[in-house]
């Protein structure tokens, strides 16, 4: 009960004291939904994102200089004044999809519209009925709009133009504890196995969401800053390369790099794996992404490889994914300056753990398993040029 109860702590609302002013927190929701014109499969997201809330409470502020009409007056302000870049300040709804003309649609708000408790909800933002964002213990629901012209007017949403709506329930299947804790950031994968199922409605495309094939994926990031660089990668779509069964009570998460250190959490039919990148356990690691080299084809794949071992077990995992099913998600860094998190992710990667045990000289393969629907990412803080 009471690993419960830390885990259900993590999933709340976490910035306080000095975090209220430079801090940021981010919950984020993935999963499949499939088109119901086209019978086609695509991955979609949810992410609440809130930064530095006590700085600006009544008025959203992003960190970068809003574009203003070329008047001579204007120019002539902007000759005589040195560029000044203020730290962020608001609360965004972050969605959309991580397929190919997959996009990230963003919407502001300030901090003070938003609410977070532990009663019926875990966050509420909105300022209309129409616009009210929710996410509870086992829903969410919203809609997110922004049209073209506010994008020609607003380059600093950093988002593309489009509109999504969504209304789903969720249950969570496999949790890992304890979190990664350091004084820069935190991570919570509170629900590496999550069963999503309801409706998605993505630029008018309805998509059915079906809590057997949903593959869904729920965690968390809150502190004073991203992991840099950050790495992550994860499924619960897996099925066994030696018995050829689905393994539905499955699913792995790698998290990092925190300290030149990732997390790596597996949970194979009910057995667990795992190491903590904040433990004192020593184990060896490595990993890249690296692009692969051209076929050809004109098929483009980037490859996430991983590999941990200690004196008794030995992981390795490989994930590809089609760089055309891939783009730059893209987060305004507490720190503001102009520091902006970019993320390369795509929702459809594909590849294989391996799960090894040391016995005396020798490695036995325990599961051999493939990888499909997998969360890949690989992002950098950069100072945008926006």
């Amino acid at each position: 009960m009471e690993l419960l109860n830390r885990i259900d702590r993590s999933k709340r609302y976490m910035l306080n004291g000095l975090l209220k002013k430079n801090g940021f927190d981010r919950w984020r929701l993935a999963f499949t939904g499939i088109s119901e014109d086209t019978g086609e499969e695509s991955s979609f997201f949810i992410e609440f994102y809130i930064v530095n809330p006590l700085l600006s409470p009544s008025e959203c502020v992003l960190g970068f200089k809003n574009r203003v009409e070329a008047t001579e007056d204007n120019i002539a302000y902007n000759l005589a004044s040195p560029e000044t870049y203020v730290q962020p300040s608001f609360v965004m709804v972050k969605v959309g999809r991580l397929a190919k003309n997959g996009k990230q649609i963003n919407a502001y708000f300030p901090s003070g519209c938003m609410k977070v408790g532990t009663g019926e909800y875990i966050f509420k933002v909105g300022t209309l009925a129409e616009n009210t964002c929710v996410l509870t213990d086992n829903s969410t629901s919203g809609s997110v709009a922004v049209t073209h012209s506010e994008l020609l007017e607003k380059p600093e949403l950093l988002c593309s133009a489009g509109s999504m709506t969504w209304d789903l329930h969720y249950t969570i299947g496999d949790s890992f504890f304890p979190n990664y804790r350091s004084k820069l950031g935190c991570w919570s994968c509170f629900g590496a196995r999550t069963a999503f199922g309801g409706v998605v409605i993505l630029d008018g495309e309805k998509f059915s969401v079906n809590t057997k094939s949903s593959f869904g994926y729920f965690d968390k990031n809150w502190g004073r800053n991203f992991a840099n660089p950050f790495l992550h990668l994860s499924s619960s779509n897996l099925t066994s390369n030696i018995s050829g069964k689905k393994l539905y009570e499955s699913c792995f998460a790698v998290q990092g790099e925190y300290n030149r250190r990732l997390s790596i959490l597996t949970s194979f039919e009910g057995k667990k794996l795992e190491f903590h990148a904040g433990s004192h356990k020593k184990y060896d690691i490595h990993y890249e992404c690296t692009q692969m080299p051209s076929t050809g084809d004109d098929v483009v794949k980037l490859h996430w490889s991983v590999s941990m071992n200690d004196h008794k077990n030995f992981i390795d995992i490989d994930v590809y994914c089609d760089t055309a099913a891939m783009f730059v998600r893209s987060y305004e860094s507490p720190d503001g300056g102009r520091k902006v998190l970019k993320v390369l992710g795509g929702g459809s990667g594909v590849g294989e753990v391996k799960l090894y045990q040391r016995i005396k000289r020798n490695l036995e393969l325990l599961e051999d398993i493939r990888i499909d629907s997998c969360l890949c990412e690989y992002g950098n803080i950069e100072l945008s040029q926006t």
